[in-house]
């Protein structure tokens, strides 16, 4: 049990949507108009990072278009089917759950913010979230601290009573290093064991198990 919790901040990828395969064809595609071919896996094991470090790191040649890069990125993924997003079992009732026990909710994500809202909106669980915090709001995203540091300026709560939910250790080391409790979650792309080697508060199997875990 986590006592003294008055804000859960979710990653989004991997903790409240499953859209990898989604992912890894609109990178695909991205390869595909510089002639480059796309190895699934080199994706699937960097989903947590920010789309301009993927970008630089798989096309080395073309690190000075990355942000344009990022773009096409962008156009393809928004141009798939929305059955190709969704949200992840368990999702939008404990969302509501823990809503209704009075905690505060804000998401975290190397995405935007505004593609962020345009996903849940669509999905139906955008009005469980009080703030969204992306990857242009900040200078530096995930696994910087940033992020989590601007969520709970704007929430006005203080480090040791918000909890960050993320499914990669790239996301648990932002909330390490902000001083907020962690808790990894197995329904992403990382392991228990490899979630493990940042030392996170907790580990969970489901987000379904958090409304028993926390405590205001």
């Amino acid at each position: 049990m986590l006592d003294g919790v008055d804000l859960v901040i979710y990653d989004l990828d991997g903790v409240l949507i499953d859209a990898t395969q989604a992912i890894i064809d609109s990178f695909r595609l991205t390869f595909q108009e510089v002639g480059a071919t796309l190895n699934p896996e080199d994706v699937a094991t960097r989903i947590g990072y920010s789309l301009v470090d993927i970008l630089e790191e798989l096309l080395p040649e073309h690190r000075g278009r990355a942000w344009e890069l990022r773009d096409r990125y962008i156009h393809h993924f928004q141009g798939q089917a929305p059955g190709r997003t969704r949200l992840l079992p368990g999702v939008a009732e404990t969302l509501g759950a823990l809503r209704a026990l009075g905690f505060r909710q804000s998401l975290a994500t190397n995405k935007t913010a505004s593609e962020a809202d345009r996903i849940l909106t669509q999905l139906g669980v955008r009005g469980h979230l009080d703030l969204l915090v992306g990857f242009m709001d900040v200078p530096s995203p995930k696994p910087a601290p940033d992020m989590i540091n601007l969520t709970l300026e704007r929430m006005g709560v203080p480090a040791e009573r918000a909890v960050f939910v993320d499914d990669t250790t790239v996301g648990l080391t932002a909330g390490i290093m902000a001083g907020v409790r962690t808790i990894g979650i197995t329904t992403g792309t990382h392991t228990r064991e490899r979630l493990s080697t940042v030392g996170p508060n907790a580990i969970i199997d489901s987000i379904a198990q958090l409304p028993k875990m926390l405590s205001r």
